[in-house]
């Protein structure tokens, strides 16, 4: 059955200009209700059934959806700078502001340059040391449930370990309370900005509401984390009497030192947007990983294989991590399947033309990384788990730009490394030490917020012999 027999009559065409594929959906709202009954199912199935690119028509907006690597390439790279995020991403200003996740121009390249003194491979280096403490923790934490047999929400567990690694790595800071409180405040946001995306009718701002009383509040939370986290470093560098050299500044003295005549709201902003790209996402990575290996018990094996292989009695060195081959394709098979940041809009600032397809200025244009990652075209059975295919050796070399994760050309994600990174120890030191069995009658499903999160991911947790 094809996506249009699933919808209405006079659901497809071709585009009269451009010769692509162009649906339409109802009068006015367009594709919007199909869209948001399952948009990951539609987005797959009109990048399957209708090609490279095609047209959408969803609400008021026409969204040219592309889903060929070489037109990827040309938005993400080649001619990168008449691409601008689209007016969709407003949705995100009052979580995100002018924080590194939305800036353009000037004024997102000197943000970049200042973040990436903090993700250079000296200091990730030196960060090994403080993840692989946030992990052991938590592994400690994880003793008692084990002993009882319990069941753990594995969502969570992997918000509270990112946030954890990532305050203490690049902020310098150790949690104590506040990452249930962050994390139901994220989760509040991501879902209501997400809603609004994809609403072809938008309730006016000025409404009181009860989710938007609801979302106000939980950005009062995030506010008071921040801003509490800046006023104690400022007290804490008013206090001090030798000044810190610039190889021991952390992100947060980073930000601080080039802040100039910035305000707090800028600089809150961004050091939100670094929590929650940075935290956000690999904790959904993870949770995916842990899923995928309990469906598929030879490649846990092998994980755990590889983990034993490490070093007893002390935590790897980071040269040490290299060793994980294997539970590198893991983690980057289940970015393919479940990529964090599933989806994201471009706006063509002038004219262009894309492999031949006449773009006009003003065009918004989006890239969806779950349904490029599951085009049959592009990838052999798209929708099973085979790490093996991205082996380095026996892999399939074709695919850059039919696989972005993590975006992909100058604008790619800045902290690719740092989750990488922090990943590998996470899974190495678990894999170890526990055996996280799905509980059985789960109907896991993916949940597509800004992020992608698994929905009723609970498992039992296992302690393995030593």
């Amino acid at each position: 059955m094809s996506l249009a027999a699933d919808s209405c009559e006079g659901f497809g065409s071709l585009d009269r200009q451009t010769s692509v594929p162009a649906l339409k959906g109802l009068p006015l709202l367009g594709l919007a209700p199909a869209l948001r009954r399952d948009p990951l199912r539609f987005f797959t199935r009109v990048a399957a059934e209708h090609g490279g690119a095609v047209w959408l028509h969803l609400g008021p907006d026409r969204v040219l959806m592309l889903n060929d690597p070489a037109m990827i390439r040309h938005v993400l790279q080649d001619n990168r700078t008449n691409y601008v995020k689209s007016r969709f991403y407003d949705m995100m200003r009052p979580v995100l502001g002018e924080g590194i996740f939305l800036a353009e121009g000037e004024d997102w390249l000197g943000q970049r340059k200042t973040a990436l003194r903090s993700f250079q491979g000296c200091q990730l280096r030196r960060m090994t040391a403080a993840m692989q403490d946030a992990v052991d923790d938590m592994v400690l934490r994880w003793q008692g449930p084990a002993a009882r047999g319990a069941a753990l929400d594995v969502v969570p567990e992997m918000m509270r370990l990112t946030l954890d690694i990532l305050m203490r790595t690049l902020f310098s800071v150790r949690l104590d309370g506040e990452h249930e409180e962050v994390f139901h405040a994220m989760t509040l946001v991501l879902r209501d900005a997400e809603r609004r995306i994809w609403s072809p009718l938008q309730m006016p701002r000025w409404l009181p509401t009860r989710r938007k009383r609801a979302v106000a509040q939980a950005l009062a939370t995030l506010d008071r984390f921040v801003y509490g986290m800046i006023a104690e470093r400022r007290a804490a560098s008013a206090d001090a009497t030798d000044g810190q050299s610039t190889g021991d500044a952390d992100l947060l003295d980073l930000l601080l030192a080039a802040q100039g005549e910035g305000t707090d709201r800028r600089l809150r902003d961004q050091v939100l947007s670094m929590i929650l790209a940075g935290h956000e996402t690999t904790a959904n990575a993870l949770a995916w990983c842990w899923y995928l290996l309990s469906l598929h018990p030879e490649s846990l094996r092998r994980v755990q294989a590889e983990a034993e292989s490490l070093p007893a009695g002390r935590p790897p060195a980071f040269a040490e991590l290299s060793a994980l081959a294997y539970t590198r394709c893991v983690f980057d098979e289940a970015l393919r399947l479940y990529p964090p940041l599933w989806t994201f809009s471009r706006t063509a600032v002038d004219g262009d033309e894309i492999a031949g397809l006449p773009v006009e200025a003003g065009t918004n244009v989006m890239l969806n990384m779950f349904a490029v990652h599951r085009r049959p075209e592009l990838w052999d059975n798209p929708e099973g788990f085979d790490p093996a295919r991205f082996d380095p050796e026996t892999g399939d070399p074709r695919r850059r730009f039919a696989y972005f994760p993590f975006s992909d050309g100058p604008r790619s994600c800045l902290g690719e490394r740092f989750a990488v990174l922090e990943s590998l120890v996470a899974i190495a030191t678990v894999a170890r030490r526990f055996d996280l069995q799905l509980l059985p009658g789960q109907a896991v499903k993916p949940e597509p917020m800004i992020t992608l999160r698994p929905q009723g991911l609970k498992m039992r947790l296992v302690a393995r012999a030593a």
